[in-house]
């Protein structure tokens, strides 16, 4: 995804910051909020827009695939679909080895435990 280095270690961000991150018109992010689902910033309770961190790292690979990939905005919406959906199979995938690995060493210390006694 984005180069997440040159973001500012902040829970929230206003829109006009976020921009600035972005490389993009304020009004551009507020577009996209339209066309992307997964763009959700939160309103503060004088309803300024709050992008939090990972916000703004899928604004900047919305911007790298629209502007650097060229990709349409259908097109771009079927990229972050794909690359969510390979996210979330690594992650399951990451899961079940950390499962896998966690039973391996419980039968090892039973397998200690068990040569100890005798």
């Amino acid at each position: 995804m984005a180069s997440e280095e040159r973001i500012p270690e902040k829970l929230f961000f206003r829109i006009g910051e976020a921009s600035r991150i972005v490389g993009v018109k304020p009004y551009v992010l507020r577009y996209w909020e339209k066309e992307f689902d997964l763009v959700k910033p939160e309103k503060s309770s004088t309803k300024q827009r709050l992008y939090r961190r990972q916000d703004v790292v899928l604004l900047c690979e919305i911007r790298r695939l629209l502007h650097e990939e060229r990709y349409t905005i259908e097109g771009t919406k079927k990229r972050l679909k794909k690359l969510q959906t390979q996210s979330l199979q690594a992650s399951s995938e990451e899961g079940c080895l950390a499962q896998l690995k966690n039973e391996l060493l419980a039968v090892r210390a039973m397998i200690c435990n068990y040569s100890k006694e005798e």
